[in-house]
C-alpha cells in the first residue's frame, strides 16, 4: 500500500490533513448556504476560512501525490 521510500507516518499524517481540511470546508459550506433569519453579521467568517482549507487540502494533496512518487513541480 504504502511506497517503499516514503515513510508511513509521514503518509498517515498528510492524509489526517487532507481529511480534516475537507471536513472544515464542508462545514463552512453547510454553514454559508444556510439561509439567514436576520441581517445581523455572522461571527464566523466562513469564505476566508473555506479559501484557507481548500489551499492547505490541495498542498495536502500534492504533497501526497509527490510521496508516492508523482512528479507534480517544474524540474528534470
Amino acid at each position: 500500500m504504502f511506497p517503499s521510500t516514503a515513510d508511513p507516518a509521514e503518509i498517515w499524517i498528510t492524509l489526517g490533513i487532507l481529511a480534516a481540511s475537507a471536513a472544515i470546508i464542508g462545514l463552512m459550506a453547510w454553514l454559508e448556504r444556510r439561509p439567514r433569519t436576520d441581517f445581523a453579521p455572522r461571527l464566523l467568517p466562513t469564505t476566508p476560512i473555506l479559501l484557507v482549507f481548500g489551499f492547505i487540502g490541495l498542498l495536502a494533496l500534492v504533497h501526497l501525490l509527490n510521496l508516492y512518487g508523482i512528479h507534480t513541480g517544474r524540474g528534470q
